[in-house]
């Protein structure tokens, strides 16, 4: 089967695309599950010529006969999430099995990151709503997930660094978003609440029943440094297991990339890269290294200006760190395009300018309308 043409019977103003479309010359205009919203924008893509394959078309309608929805990470993240939320909020209240329901949350995060890890990350970035205490435990999974199958990690030690990842900070969760609002001047309360929070995290978890040595251990050790400057127990180098470590990275990571109170953000380029220049210090070489292979030097969902004056966001990483896909939404006058438009920053002419603070976007970013159904709820 070939390529066929879309005619304004096929498509559904405000549903999501059942398949990708393309042009007359195959090439990619709009992703499945991308959703238009006007007859207007609608007539301007018709009258372009859009054409959808027949075997994607195919294989959409045994998907839907089978009522079958596709799994989006979006979905998953955000359900993750809430389970945390949660488990967090009944902690002096305990009425679930604690070992359960860590690996029931585990696996919504290793789900999330099979359907589109691209998406799973721009989540980070781009859906930072609700409880930054919660929020930041499972982005921090979400990074260390990605880091530790790129490492070939073992499934019981990638486990336990998940469930560690969504726990270390157990011992100062109740004040996690007080300190979010706090510049660097922190009460002594506060700064030996920061201190102790490693060693009682465990604890909390060793009263909620959790045996494995090895996530108790991450936990405990998960802001020790390589150079020995780390704390609680100023452990270095080998003695720091190394899912500590990619715990430790994906922490500082992920807090630095946050909208906080107070304190400046970092784009995510800056932050990759100052952790970056760390390594052989605070941070493991080898493991600094999988981190910017595995993010980019631009993580999906950053929020960039093109050579073009185009502005939008990185979608998906390449083989080059440093040209990884675009999807434009702002045009270089400076109005919102009627679609995302895909772009390869390897060309001259859409490579990346300058990566922009994403707070400075005045709308809503729809990522189903760049990931299609990865991204559905989004």
């Amino acid at each position: 089967m070939g390529k066929q043409r879309i005619s304004v019977g096929d498509i559904q103003i405000g549903k999501p695309l059942p398949w990708a479309v393309s042009d007359a010359n195959g090439k990619l205009l709009l992703r499945e599950g991308f959703v238009i919203e006007t007859d207007a924008q609608l007539g301007r893509l018709i009258e372009q010529g859009l054409f959808f394959d027949e075997d994607s078309r195919s294989k959409k309608l045994e998907v839907v006969q089978g009522n079958t929805e596709p799994p989006s990470a979006v979905r998953l993240i955000g359900d993750a999430r809430n389970q945390l939320m949660q488990v967090s909020l009944r902690l002096k209240n305990v009425d679930f099995d604690p070992q359960q329901k860590a690996t029931e949350i585990a696996s919504l995060v290793q789900q999330a990151c099979s359907v589109n890890r691209d998406v799973a990350l721009a989540m980070i970035l781009l859906k930072q709503e609700g409880s930054y205490a919660v929020r930041h435990l499972l982005d921090s999974a979400v990074v260390s997930c990605i880091v530790c199958k790129a490492m070939n990690m073992p499934e019981d030690e990638l486990q336990s660094t998940l469930k560690a990842a969504m726990t270390m900070n157990l011992g100062m969760i109740e004040v996690q978003d007080k300190l979010n609002s706090f510049g660097n001047d922190l009460t002594p309360a506060l700064q030996a609440a920061i201190q102790s929070h490693p060693r009682k995290s465990v604890d909390i978890l060793k009263q909620l029943g959790i045996t494995d040595q090895l996530w108790l251990d991450m936990v405990l050790q998960h802001h020790e440094t390589e150079d020995g400057s780390g704390y609680p127990s100023r452990l270095n180098g080998t003695q720091i297991l190394r899912g500590a470590k990619i715990i430790h990275l994906a922490d500082r990571y992920t807090a630095r990339v946050s909208k906080r109170d107070n304190r400046p953000m970092a784009l995510p380029n800056q932050a990759l890269r100052e952790l970056f220049m760390e390594r052989g210090q605070t941070v493991e070489p080898v493991i600094a290294a999988y981190f910017v292979k595995e993010l980019g030097l631009y993580p999906p969902g950053t929020v960039v200006k093109l050579t073009n004056g185009e502005t939008g966001i990185v979608s998906k990483s390449a083989d080059n760190a440093r040209t990884p896909w675009v999807h434009s939404l702002i045009g270089p006058r400076g109005a919102p395009l009627s679609f995302p438009i895909r772009r390869k920053t390897s060309e001259s002419l859409y490579a990346i300018h300058d990566v922009v603070d994403p707070r400075k976007l005045d709308f809503p970013i729809r990522l189903q309308a760049i990931w299609g159904s990865d991204a559905a709820g989004g």
